[in-house]
């Protein structure tokens, strides 16, 4: 059956795969079809009527009509939405709010409606289909997916809000759900944190796991590691049939996993084996995985480090770039991320740009390889010319429409002198240092430090643990502090030019206690963030972050002398 209904996949993407092919010669031509489809199909609407979309013909009109707008001022607008407006914005309902987080300390409400997840769902059968012709022995397996409750709660008008992710999960035809998604949804719906990646990873021991399906890649290092710590417990309940999770489970989510979770003694046997000669990973646990698909750009990569000891030779994907707010990219093939043109239209601003009273602003195919811009997302569910604050960068073209790597959020690069160093940066030194020293590091962030005089701080949450034959993590963060330092100067000409001139002081460090990472995914999964959404900032974090940190570090080290 699974085969079955993934040559039915294959066989009704087809026709969106040919249209996107062929769009992506004269993505102009398809853009501005996006572009007037869904003014046209709003200008009735309260925003339409303001923004005059009813004389928009070309699209310099609605160039001049409509102002590039980020969340906030979109926000009272869906406030009005959430209260039980209608025609605010859309002339369809929304089904729902997806939940994000915003620059503020209130969460951002994104409107779904149906022509929206239509979109949405227009990119992901695309890319579904050439991650299946790139990887075909898929079909012999399942996916393990991740995701977060699809209500979290209602608006005063009963409109559910949550996770949008979490919706299209729930909302998968049965067969789907049983043969291809069959982790069961309940899973994702028990509060307790350890618990419900308990119950997540007993329910993959009992399926033949072909890929890894989840944006988040630091869950599936969480998931990886929380194999090591319950595998013994994990491999008796496979035996016996159950689900013995750190906190017992309600009724209805145990009878929802005893539909996959059954006895097998054989099953467990062979795990036992894995087990005892240290070989309890995803890559021999699951000899049917084909591939990896996660986030692999920007901050994301640093997380990729761990995946080779856990997953050998699997390949690693990118899952596309995309959000809550709109879906940017389709998948062509591992390197290939090509422009969604089919699902929004899009415009974009060179990022020098973005800050000035009167930027540029161009279209799909106006853009050069190379350059970094910021994306601009015109969707069916209201958000009109929304920045969504996200800079990408052209790698190449597919045909004439741009193939685009997600970079950095816009806004967070921090600069003392001019030196203007990016999240994307700091990243990529860390990286490096790290291939170079064979080090461990759980996780880490930059802070920006006034006194004694500027200079950047490394926070360092050390893998090493008592008995290692690692440097205590004192002596390792001074170390990685001193060849982050130099990797920084590396990549940043400007950085390297001011720590010469001594207008910023060496990189200094603070060790911060083990298991604070954790702490805090589980700390904010408390709170309602979904877990899939947790992007902790390489640098300069946010406040919240900032003083979660602090309060774990670790008694205060000398600087470190820098060369």
């Amino acid at each position: 059956m699974r085969g079955l209904l993934y040559k039915a996949f294959s066989a009704l993407g087809q026709g969106k795969v040919a249209r996107i092919e062929a769009d992506s010669a004269d993505p102009r031509a398809a853009q501005l079809r996006k572009m007037h489809q869904i003014v046209s199909e709003n200008a009735s609407t309260r925003f339409g009527k303001e923004h005059g979309f009813a004389a928009i013909k070309t699209w310099e009109d609605f160039n001049s009509a409509v102002k590039i707008r980020d969340y906030e001022g979109f926000r009272g607008y869906i406030e009005d939405v959430m209260a039980g407006a209608d025609g605010v914005l859309t002339v369809e309902k929304p089904q729902m709010f997806a939940t994000t987080s915003g620059t503020t300390d209130k969460p951002k409400f994104i409107p779904i409606t149906p022509g929206y997840i239509k979109e949405f769902r227009e990119a992901s059968v695309v890319s579904g289909y050439h991650l299946l012709r790139t990887f075909p022995k898929i079909n012999q397996g399942t996916a393990l997916v991740v995701t977060s409750p699809a209500e979290e709660g209602r608006t005063s008008c009963g409109i559910p809000y949550g996770s949008m992710s979490g919706s299209l999960f729930k909302n998968e035809p049965f067969l789907v759900k049983k043969y291809i998604s069959p982790v069961p949804y309940e899973v994702f719906l028990i509060k307790d944190y350890e618990s419900k990646y308990y119950a997540l990873l007993r329910a993959a021991l009992s399926l033949p796991v072909a890929v890894f399906y989840t944006l988040n890649p630091s869950t599936i290092q969480l998931m990886c590691r929380k194999l090591q710590n319950h595998g013994e417990q994990l491999i008796k309940d496979v035996r016996d049939g159950t689900t013995t999770a750190p906190v017992p489970l309600d009724q209805v989510t145990l009878n929802a996993l005893k539909v996959i979770a059954k006895p097998d003694a054989k099953r467990a046997r062979e795990l036992a084996e894995l087990f005892e000669k240290g070989q309890f990973t995803p890559e021999k646990i699951w000899p049917t995985l084909q591939v990896v698909s996660c986030w692999t750009k920007a901050a994301a990569a640093f997380y990729l480090s761990d995946f080779p000891k856990y997953f050998g030779q699997t390949p690693i994907c990118d899952i596309t770039y995309g959000a809550s707010e709109g879906r940017g990219t389709v998948f062509l093939s591992p390197e290939k991320q090509m422009l969604a043109i089919n699902s929004h239209f899009f415009e974009f601003v060179p990022e020098e740009e973005m800050d000035s009273t009167n930027p540029t602003i161009l279209l799909a195919d106006q853009l050069e390889v190379g350059q970094n811009y910021f994306i601009l997302f015109t969707t069916s569910a209201g958000l009109y010319r929304y920045n969504i604050n996200d800079v990408v960068k052209v790698t190449g073209y597919h045909n004439r429409t741009p193939l685009l790597d997600f970079q950095y959020k816009g806004g967070n690069i921090s600069s003392f002198t001019g030196e203007k160093i990016t999240e994307l940066q700091v990243t990529q030194a860390m990286q490096s240092v790290l291939a170079t020293t064979n080090s461990g590091v759980r996780f880490f962030t930059v802070i920006p430090q006034f006194r004694p005089e500027p200079h950047y701080e490394l926070w360092i949450e050390s893998e090493t643990t008592a008995g290692d034959s690692e440097p205590e993590p004192s002596k390792l963060a001074a170390f990685l502090a001193q060849r982050f330092d130099q990797e920084l100067s590396r990549l940043n000409i400007e950085y390297e030019t001011k720590r010469a001139s001594l207008r910023l002081g060496p990189v200094t460090f603070r060790s911060i206690k083990r298991g604070t990472y954790e702490a805090f995914r589980e700390h904010l999964t408390a709170r309602g963030t979904p877990d899939t959404q947790i992007k902790i900032s390489h640098l300069n974090p946010k406040a919240e972050t900032m003083d979660f940190l602090a309060a774990r570090l670790l008694p205060e080290e000398s600087f470190v002398e820098s060369r």
